[in-house]
């Protein structure tokens, strides 16, 4: 068997490590490449050759590793893979393959010479579910495979396409044509006076001379149309038409008026045509009886699927028939832009064009890719939605459909794969033109797993338009419009955000927006009088202040996320194509106001993360651009500026509005020239609330614990979530600062800066009231950093009097708590749960505890992250328990153990668990620290070793109080050691002093 080979392998042929490894699978690089092979050594050396393709299913270069070092060292990936011998056994080679579960199954895949995966193939079938976790279901490996190969063939079909062969030669043009002049030229013309001789020229050289230039002057500023006149006083074949300033379409409209042959051609200012363009594109006109000829050569479209992919257009180097532009009601004066793409693709719906064989003198450069309007994305949307059709389908209201156009990175692709609630949920993944790995991942991901789809755009388009895409395809009646750069909720939102808009006069509704830090970045948009411009309401602020303030009205959405009902998304035809990503939502708000259709709230109880800001500078200032049109719009001006709400709300949170300024936003703050837009602001203030009744602080709760999923597991969160409950229902404005967010400017607007010391030094913030709460590793503590605050306390009596007489900065001592709402004796009967129970996360060391009451054999039930490094996997009841839980097992617990850090134990800081457990009147073993009988009255024993340990947690527990007993003392715990009576503590001392310095 494979997986018992232990010899050295040769690392220095690709081709020879692949078909080795069992990492090339004939079919998929078949499908990949398009072709067929006849043995696996062809497709392996075909892979190889071939650069950015996969040799397997479950191997994906751009997965295992973002610096991508075997580009760097000149490797095939495959080969850097095996050759990483330690890092490997580490590394996912595919979102659906987890080494670990590998391992766990067959421990002698770590030894492998070729790694887990291919140890893995070696030894599964068809059958053989696939080792990952992040589905919710298993999936066959036999199911997966035919899934990517399929993937993989429709992606290739999608992007590698013959193009249409150009026809030539050119034939002979009729002796007599049907009209005279044979063609009208119709020309765009603004202030471009020095252009004129030059293109005219151009066309006065012309083989064919029976033509007819109509020229278009819109309301030039210089001398456009002066020369214009001159050029047609000596040239009877040139009508110039004075227009005012106008846009491109209704100038090119107002010329096709004044045209009478059988076809048209267009001239811009600035082009030129060699001279026997005309009578050759004419004679292949006449020939073929097309509508629309078009000189295909280059890389402009010559199908009408290649001008949907987004090829170039060159109406310049285009022949059409005057009456099909007529038919088709000629163009779109709505477009700021992309006209003539429009035009093409409404005269090809019903015929192909015909590309021919006629050169061209140069093709017009590039337009750069801007962030205002785009127009192009706009105009391919009406090929890609079918509103009226999609207006026909039936949706269900039992079905939340989100969609999310893919963003550029497929891991977090497969975050929100794997994220999405499979009940009652789907997920839409929209790919706008992706690269060969993104789209067979997404694709193939996509199709194992119930509830998501696939769906792939063929153009190159905006952000918004490829969101239509999605919504054009949504079963729900409601349905969540995401963008890439927002992450999965921490917890489920969507059924909350789709029970809002399911009310009759709510349009759009819109989570709360916090960044990395858990900063808020957004609750909405928000409107100045005489400003088209909006602000991120709540931006800067702590989550707490949103929490506060509750749901609300605001004047439009400013989200990565937006929920709505699906009809009214239909009724709408979608957000505006013409976005490119950002404000298309506050857009698509505004419309639904105006069009009746309903309001837009907040909901500050949902959250999600953004990854990004929320826009970058000049991508705020093109999106701002494009929102000035729809404001101004507007019957009633600036929405939401005559009823501004906002100082209201602000109120709740404790803030109060003084003033309101405009911040410039520019491309470029070192050029007064650059683009740049006026962003409105509001100054504001915090409420001075310490002579209310009762005294009204807002406090800012410091901890080390990580922002996001991470730090949530944390014990310091649950303790400081606690502490500000308790200080909530004090009346106190508490946010909880997660040390990603503790410098936030919003810092400024409070009272108390309460630092909960934990493994991180904060530096007093100036002009606050700076409070530390030192509640572990004391070790970390210098006199220099509690000397900087102004109020010090510590979670323990012995080492509070030690450090004030050594350090001479007075330590109050204050123990830490319990939330009595979950632990208290009432939670459980007691001795009806496990013998012998520990709650807790390894902390990446052998806790103490744990050890000993293995190494006795005692009957542990262990339930916390991190632990299989020192366990076995069966000795782990499970990897966490909800906090609001973890009081049940204490009360129902035969004995409950707990640790301390050393530095803890040395210096008795009694433990957070020691607080809760005692509180449901437990029995608790712990190692020995000063205090605990005066403190917690007979309920915590001490063991010094695991014969003492073994001795101890024998039933019938007789060196424990009784039940009645165990249940008075809890009642103590709880009167005196609460988060409300330390909130008491916090709040009495905090207006004593703060009122002391007025």
């Amino acid at each position: 068997m494979r997986g018992e080979r232990r010899h050295q392998v040769r690392l220095d042929d690709a081709t020879e490590v692949l078909v080795a490894s069992g990492l090339v699978d004939t079919d998929y690089v078949a499908a990949q490449l398009g072709t067929t092979f006849a043995t696996v050594q062809e497709a392996a050396r075909a892979a190889v050759a071939a650069g950015d393709v996969s040799p397997h299913p479950l191997f994906e270069a751009q997965w295992i590793g973002r610096r991508r070092s075997w580009q760097r060292l000149g490797q095939h990936p495959v080969l850097w893979y095996v050759s990483e011998r330690r890092r490997r056994n580490r590394i996912s080679p595919h979102p659906l393959v987890d080494p670990r579960i590998i391992f766990a199954a067959y421990p002698e895949a770590r030894h492998h010479p070729y790694g887990a995966l291919s140890y893995w193939l070696s030894v599964s079938g068809g059958g053989t579910p696939l080792p990952t976790r992040i589905l919710p279901r298993k999936v066959s490996w036999a199911t997966y495979r035919a899934a990517a190969i399929a993937a993989a063939a429709d992606w290739r079909a999608e992007v590698v396409l013959e193009r249409p062969e150009l026809v030539g030669p050119t034939p002979a043009l009729p002796d007599r044509l049907t009209t005279s002049p044979a063609v009208t030229v119709v020309m765009s013309a603004q202030d471009a006076g020095p252009l004129v001789h030059q293109t005219v020229a151009s066309l006065q050289a012309q083989t064919l001379t029976d033509w007819h230039l109509v020229a278009v002057d819109r309301g030039s500023l210089d001398d456009t149309a002066a020369v214009l006149q001159g050029v047609a006083a000596f040239d009877d074949r040139v009508t110039v038409v004075r227009e005012g300033r106008c846009g491109h379409a209704q100038a090119l409209n107002v010329a096709l008026e004044h045209s009478t042959a059988e076809h048209v051609a267009f001239l811009p200012l600035g082009r030129e045509w060699l001279p026997e363009m005309l009578e050759e594109l004419l004679a292949h006109a006449h020939h073929s009886g097309s509508s629309a000829v078009l000189a295909g050569v280059g890389a402009v479209g010559r199908s009408r699927l290649e001008l949907v992919g987004g090829r170039p257009v060159d109406l310049a180097t285009a022949l059409l028939r005057r009456t099909a532009i007529k038919d088709v009601g000629g163009f779109d004066e709505t477009l700021g832009a992309s006209v003539e793409r429009d035009l093409l693709l409404r005269l090809t719906r019903d015929q192909e064009p015909l590309p021919v064989d006629v050169p061209v003198l140069r093709r017009p450069d590039p337009v750069p890719h801007g962030f205002g309007d785009d127009w192009r994305s706009a105009v391919l949307e009406r090929q890609l939605v079918d509103w009226d059709a999609v207006a026909a389908r039936k949706t269900s209201e039992d079905l939340v459909s989100h969609v999310l156009p893919v963003g550029p990175e497929p891991r977090r692709t497969v975050e929100w794969l794997s994220s999405v609630p499979r009940d009652g949920s789907e997920l839409i993944l929209v790919g706008v033109r992706l690269r060969r790995a993104h789209h067979v991942l997404a694709a193939s991901v996509a199709a194992v797993i119930a509830g998501a789809r696939f769906v792939s755009v063929p153009a190159t388009v905006s952000m918004s338009a490829a969101l239509n895409a999605g919504i054009a395809q949504a079963a729900g009646s409601t349905v969540l419009l995401v963008r890439p750069e927002a992450m999965p909720p921490r917890q489920p939102i969507a059924e909350r955000l789709a029970e809002v808009v399911r009310q009759p006069d709510v349009a759009t509704a819109q989570p709360l927006v916090v960044d990395l830090d858990g900063v808020v970045l957004s609750a909405g948009a928000r409107f100045s009088r005489g400003n088209p411009h909006p602000e991120l309401f709540l931006a800067g602020l702590p989550t707490s202040d949103a929490v506060r303030i509750g749901q609300s009205t605001v004047a439009a959405p400013a989200a990565p996320l937006v929920a709505l009902r699906t009809d009214t998304a239909v009724a709408l035809r979608g957000v505006s194509p013409r976005f490119h990503s950002v404000l298309a939502e506050t857009d698509l708000g505004l419309r639904a106001e105006r069009a009746g259709l309903g309001r837009s709230v907040v909901v500050p109880d949902t959250v999600i993360t953004s990854r990004t800001p929320y826009a970058g500078d000049e991508e705020l200032i093109g999106a701002m651009g494009s929102l000035r049109a729809s404001v101004e719009s507007l019957p009633d001006g600036v929405p939401g500026a005559h009823d501004d709400r906002a100082p209201d709300l602000l109120l709740r949170a404790g803030l109060e509005v003084t003033d309101q300024r405009n911040r410039r936003v520019s491309a470029d703050p070192e050029d007064r020239t650059a683009p740049s837009v006026l962003v409105p602001e509001l100054v504001v203030r915090p409420v001075d609330g310490i002579r209310e009744s009762p005294p009204r602080l807002r406090w800012a709760v410091d901890i080390a614990a990580p922002a996001a999923q991470r730090g949530d597991r944390w014990g310091d969160t649950y303790f400081a979530r606690s502490l500000a409950d308790a200080l909530e229902r004090r009346g106190q404005h508490v946010a909880v600062d997660r040390r990603d967010a503790r410098e936030r400017d919003s810092r400024d607007f409070d009272d108390v800066l309460l630092v909960l010391r934990g493994l991180d030094r904060v530096a007093p913030r100036p002009g606050l009231l700076n409070v530390e709460w030192i509640i572990s590793h004391p070790d970390m503590l210098a006199p220099e950093e509690v000397a900087g605050f102004d109020l010090v306390y510590a979670a323990s009596t012995t080492w509070s009097a030690r450090m004030t007489r050594e350090w001479g900065t007075p330590i109050q001592p204050l123990l830490q708590c319990t939330d009595t709402r979950w632990f208290h004796p009432d939670r459980a009967e007691p001795d009806t749960g496990p013998a012998l129970l520990f709650v807790g996360n390894s902390r990446g060391v052998y806790r103490y505890a744990v050890r000993s009451a293995l190494a006795i054999g005692a009957d542990l039930t262990l339930h916390g992250n991190d632990w299989t490094e020192f366990v076995e996997r069966d000795q782990i009841a499970s990897g966490g328990v909800a906090n609001e839980e973890v009081g049940v097992l204490y009360a129902s617990a035969g004995i409950v153990l707990n640790d301390h850090h050393l530095d803890m134990r040395r210096d008795s800081f009694a433990s957070n668990r020691l607080f809760d457990a005692a509180a449901c009147g437990a029995r608790i073993l712990s190692d020995r620290i000063d205090g605990l009988e005066e403190t917690f009255s007979g309920l915590v024993l001490p063991f010094d070793n695991e014969h003492e340990l073994a001795r101890l947690v024998q039933p019938p527990y007789d060196a424990f109080p009784d039940n009645e007993t165990r249940r008075r003392i809890a009642t103590r715990i709880i009167a005196e050691h609460s988060f409300d009576k330390r909130a008491e503590t916090l709040i009495d001392d905090a207006v004593r002093l703060l009122l002391a310095r007025r």
